[in-house]
C-alpha cells in the first residue's frame, strides 16, 4: 500500500478523511447500520443464495441461517485482523481489485476502504446479500474470469465448506498471479459435539480446520510467498481466538 500522502492524491482529500473516519469502529457501525435499514426494511433487498438441496452441495448445511443471525454484526470489528495487515503489503496499491468472500454485511468492505483501497474496486461475495456491492454466489463456483482480482479476503468462511480445497482453487482461479489471499479461521476449543448441544446445530463444516499449515496445504503449490501467520499461543488454546494467515500465490 502506498504511503498515506499518495493515497490523499488519488483519492482526493475529501473522500481520503471520509474514509478515514470508517476507521472508528463506531462510525462504520453506523454508517453501515443506516445502509443495512434503507436496502433491507426500505427496498426490501434482502436475499439467499438458492442451495438446490436435491443435489450434493459444498456449503454447509446450517450455513445461511446460521449466517443470517450474525448479520447484527455490522462494523465486522474482527475484519481489522485481516485488513490492517493487508493494508501494508507494498505489492497492493489503493488501486487494487479485491474481492471479500463472505462479509455478511457492508462492514468489511468499508474497513478495506477505511485503510485505504479504492470502495469502488472492492466486491463482496455472499451466500446472503442485501448491498448492491455483494454479489449472490457460491465460493466453490465463482461468477468472475480467471485472474480477476489483485487479494480475495476469505474472513471466518472457509469453516462453511464441506469441500475447503475445492474452494481454494476457485479462490486462486480468480486471483491473479502473484496476488494476495488472506484467510481467517476461528479457533474454538470446544469439541463439534459440545458446539451442538451448546447451539442447537453444527453453525459450519462437519471438518474443522484447525491449524494454519492447514490452510496453507489447502492452497498447496499456488502458495508462494507467506506474509503474516497468526497462531493462537498455547496460553490461550482454551478460549476462542483465530487463526490468520495472508500469502501471495504462484501460477
Amino acid at each position: 500500500m502506498p504511503n498515506p500522502s499518495h493515497i490523499r492524491r488519488k483519492k482526493g482529500l475529501l473522500r481520503y478523511t471520509l474514509d478515514q473516519l470508517l476507521l472508528v469502529d463506531l462510525i462504520r457501525f453506523v454508517v453501515v447500520g443506516v445502509r443495512y435499514f434503507w436496502f433491507v426494511h426500505v427496498r426490501g433487498r434482502l436475499s439467499t443464495y438458492d442451495v438446490n438441496t436435491d443435489v450434493q452441495t459444498p456449503i454447509a448445511t446450517n450455513t445461511i441461517a446460521h449466517n443470517l443471525k450474525g448479520l447484527r454484526d455490522l462494523a465486522v470489528n474482527r475484519s481489522h485482523m485481516l485488513v490492517r495487515p493487508l493494508s501494508v503489503l507494498e505489492t497492493l496499491d489503493t488501486q487494487a481489485r479485491i474481492l471479500c468472500i463472505g462479509p455478511r454485511s457492508e462492514g468489511e468492505l468499508f474497513n478495506l476502504a477505511a485503510h485505504g483501497f479504492m470502495l469502488k474496486n472492492i466486491t463482496g461475495l455472499d451466500l446472503i446479500s442485501y448491498s448492491p456491492r455483494v454479489l449472490l454466489g457460491d465460493m466453490h463456483t465463482m461468477p468472475f474470469p480467471d485472474d480477476s482480482f489483485d487479494a480475495v479476503i476469505l474472513g471466518w468462511v472457509l469453516a462453511y465448506s464441506e469441500d475447503p480445497a475445492r474452494a481454494a482453487r476457485e479462490v486462486v482461479r480468480v486471483t491473479r498471479n502473484g496476488g494476495v489471499i488472506a484467510v481467517g479461521v476461528e479457533h474454538n476449543p470446544l469439541s463439534q459435539e459440545d458446539i451442538i448441544r451448546q447451539v442447537g446445530y453444527l453453525p459450519g463444516a462437519s471438518k474443522r480446520i484447525t491449524s494454519c499449515a492447514e490452510i496453507l496445504q489447502l492452497f498447496g503449490r499456488a502458495v508462494h510467498h507467506v506474509y503474516f501467520n497468526h497462531v493462537v499461543a498455547e496460553s490461550d488454546k482454551d478460549r476462542v481466538g483465530s487463526l490468520c494467515v495472508i500469502f501471495s500465490i504462484a501460477k
